[in-house]
C-alpha cells in the first residue's frame, strides 16, 4: 500500500507541474509555437553510481563513499522541451554498486535502469527574461530497474559467493540537481546528482529491518540540442529580384 501510494503522490506531482505548461503551449500567441518535433535535446553521462544501505559504511564520507562504496556508471537522455521552464526526459542509465560491512560481508552489482521524469529550469521559472547561458535543474521521476547482485561473506571459512538476479523490473523513484552551461547553439556541458530509492532490500542481498536500500548517481555530461527533427521547407530556385521595382519586366534582347 506504501509504494502504491507513493506512486500516486509522485504521479501528480508531475502532472500538475506539466499541465501549465502544455496548456500554455497550445495557446494562441503572435508566434509560431514550436511543435512535438521541436526543441528537443540529448545528454550522454557518465560517472559514479554509489551504494547506500545494509552492506555499507561510508554513507557520511564522501570520499569514501565515492572510492570504496561506488562504481562506474553511464546513460543517456533524451529531453522534449515544453517551454524553457520545463521539459519531460528519458533516461536510460547502466551502472555498478558495491560496499561491505564490519562483520565481512561485501558484495557487488550491476543495474540497469529507464526511467521517465520531469525536469525545471530554476533560473528561467524565476527569471522568466534570462539570457543567461547557465542553467540549474531541479528533477524528479520514476522508473524501473534489474539487477544482478554477487555477494562473499567472508566471516565463513568457505567463503562461498551468493548470487542473486532480480527475475521482474523493480520499481525506483528518485530527485535531483544539475546544472549545465550552453557552450554554443548545438552543444552544452552539464553536471548532474541523484538520489535513487529501490522499493526493495534486495540490491546487496542482505534483507534487515525491511528497509529499502538507495543508490546516486553523479555525473559529468554533454548534450546536444536538437532545434527540430523535421527538415526545413525548401522553397523553389529562381533568380532573385532584390531591388526591382513592382510590376518590373525585363527587356528583351535586340536581335
Amino acid at each position: 500500500m506504501k509504494r502504491e501510494l507513493k506512486i500516486l503522490v509522485l504521479s501528480v506531482i508531475i502532472f500538475g507541474m506539466v499541465m501549465p505548461e502544455l496548456s500554455s503551449a497550445q495557446g494562441w500567441g503572435g508566434r509560431r509555437k514550436p511543435g512535438f518535433w521541436d526543441d528537443w535535446s540529448f545528454n550522454v553521462n557518465m560517472g559514479l553510481s554509489s551504494f547506500f544501505g545494509d552492506l555499507s559504511i561510508y554513507d557520511t564520507e564522501v570520499m569514501e563513499k565515492l572510492t570504496q562504496e561506488s562504481g562506474p556508471a553511464f546513460g543517456g537522455i533524451l529531453t522534449k522541451n515544453i517551454s524553457r521552464k520545463i521539459g519531460v526526459s528519458g533516461q536510460l542509465l547502466y551502472g555498478n554498486l558495491k560496499g561491505e560491512n564490519m562483520s565481512g560481508q561485501s558484495f557487488e552489482s550491476s543495474f540497469v535502469e529507464y526511467n521517465f521524469h520531469v525536469r525545471v529550469n530554476f533560473i528561467n521559472l524565476f527569471s522568466p527574461d534570462n539570457i543567461s547561458k547557465l542553467g540549474i535543474d531541479g528533477y524528479a521521476g520514476i522508473g524501473q530497474f534489474l539487477f544482478k547482485t554477487t555477494k562473499w561473506d567472508l566471516s565463513d571459512t568457505n567463503a562461498e559467493s551468493n548470487v542473486h538476479s532480480t527475475g521482474i523490473p523493480e520499481f525506483v523513484y528518485f530527485f535531483g540537481l544539475g546544472m549545465s552551461y550552453k557552450i554554443t547553439d548545438k552543444f552544452g556541458a552539464t553536471v548532474d546528482m541523484a538520489m535513487r530509492q529501490a522499493q526493495n532490500d534486495k540490491l546487496d542481498d542482505f534483507n534487515k529491518n525491511e528497509n529499502n536500500d538507495y543508490y546516486s548517481y553523479l555525473s559529468v555530461g554533454v548534450t546536444y540540442y536538437i532545434e527540430s527533427f523535421k527538415k526545413s521547407k525548401s522553397y523553389g530556385k529562381g533568380k532573385s529580384t532584390r531591388g526591382r521595382m513592382p510590376g518590373y519586366l525585363p527587356m528583351r534582347r535586340r536581335r
